[in-house]
């Protein structure tokens, strides 16, 4: 895994791997930090990557939630306080379309906030990953309804009532200055809300419709064969270890699978399931043997180290922050990265004994000399 972020005038680059231990336990490890001259050094382009915020969705409930149960503090301190940031942020706030924005995302992000918690553990289960996904877009999918969205409106409505909000009436008066004009963009006047209908219609239908898109979006193309075929390795899944299934992932990554070996492998798993509880990938692959099924334990060993996110390379930027701080700008790009691994694998140099690196350090060359006062 790789990801880019710019530390004050340079581009870092950062590098994890994602593994299956000797233990059979699926770890994730910082390599490093690279220094990149140019953005495409590696092969990376500069693209605009579609959401529906400027940072994670499960970032923005927390806020939103927030705002809500300190509504009354907010607009309290905000009426108080006499700047034009201030008087202009009431204005925002005090009206019923922002209102029933809050309370529609806070359902909307409520509802996905536990699956990117769980796409952003180290050790997650990708045909686990797959169903919560897809149980995610059936829940919001099923609040495409005109029931769902009048509950909004109605939570929306009672808060405005409580602080005095007013719902505008009748039609936004625009000015006829444009007309003959053919007119490529918005100008910028936007028509006021005034019932359930437009509150659904104009909001929350093109919100949830964005929502299920990207969530779509996420596993498309090339990665979305690859997930149906990771997806075969799950034991809950109607497709394990079906050999069509198997096939993108198979070709993808060069393995030649043997027919033999997988219809094995069904009835020694159909007789394991039977006898105890088999409900992920990982249960499945320390079931099996290396030298009676080495091609499927190479293609589970495979569905266990594909990442969801670059979420372990994010979380180095953010020990970056610390390290490379400004008062040690002049540091070498080699002593950062030692820096920065001594930092982020902590659990790793707690295992070491101080002691055992001082004795190696001075055994690395003579560093007492001999001094002889002259006679």
């Amino acid at each position: 895994m790789a990801d880019e972020a710019r530390d004050g005038h340079t581009e870092q680059l950062a590098v994890c791997v994602r593994f299956v231990s000797c233990k059979g336990h699926v770890k994730e490890c910082f390599l490093g930090l690279r220094k990149l001259e140019r953005f495409g050094d590696l092969g990376l382009f500069a693209s605009e990557l579609v959401q529906l915020s400027n940072t994670r969705w499960a970032c923005q409930v927390n806020s939103i939630k927030a705002l809500l149960n300190n509504i009354s503090a907010v607009l309290a301190t905000l009426e108080a306080t006499n700047t034009p940031i201030a008087k202009g942020i009431l204005s925002k706030l005090s009206k019923p379309k922002t209102v029933y924005m809050l309370i529609m995302f806070s359902q909307l992000l409520g509802i996905t906030e536990g699956l990117h918690r769980y796409l952003q553990g180290e050790r997650l289960d990708m045909g686990k990953a797959v169903e919560y996904k897809m149980s995610v877009v059936d829940t919001l999918s099923k609040l495409r309804t005109e029931a769902a969205t009048e509950e909004i409106f109605e939570k929306a409505m009672d808060i405005c009532g409580s602080y005095n909000i007013q719902i505008p009436q009748g039609a936004r008066h625009k000015q006829k200055r444009l007309e003959g004009f053919v007119l490529e963009s918005s100008c910028g006047a936007t028509p006021n809300l005034t019932s359930s209908a437009e509150f659904r219609y104009e909001i929350f239908f093109p919100c949830l419709d964005r929502m299920l898109q990207e969530l779509a979006d996420r596993f498309s193309g090339a990665g979305q064969k690859i997930m149906e075929g990771i997806q075969a390795c799950n034991p809950s899944s109607s497709t394990f270890l079906s050999e069509g299934a198997l096939k993108p992932i198979v070709a993808h990554y060069h393995v030649m699978i043997k027919p033999e070996e997988l219809v094995v492998a069904k009835n020694f798993m159909k007789r394991k399931m039977e006898k105890e509880d088999i409900c992920d990938i990982t249960t499945a692959f320390h079931l099996l043997d290396e030298d009676m099924f080495p091609t499927l334990k190479v293609i589970f060993r495979i569905a266990l180290t594909i990442p969801v996110s670059s979420c372990s390379c994010e979380r180095s930027f953010s020990a970056l922050r610390h390290l490379h701080m400004w008062l040690r700008r002049t540091m070498g790009q080699e002593r950062l990265n030692d820096l920065a691994i001594l930092s982020i694998e902590k659990e790793y140099l707690d295992n070491v004994d101080p002691e055992n690196v001082i004795d190696r350090f001075a055994k690395l060359k003579p560093r007492r000399y001999n001094l002889m006062l002259p006679q």
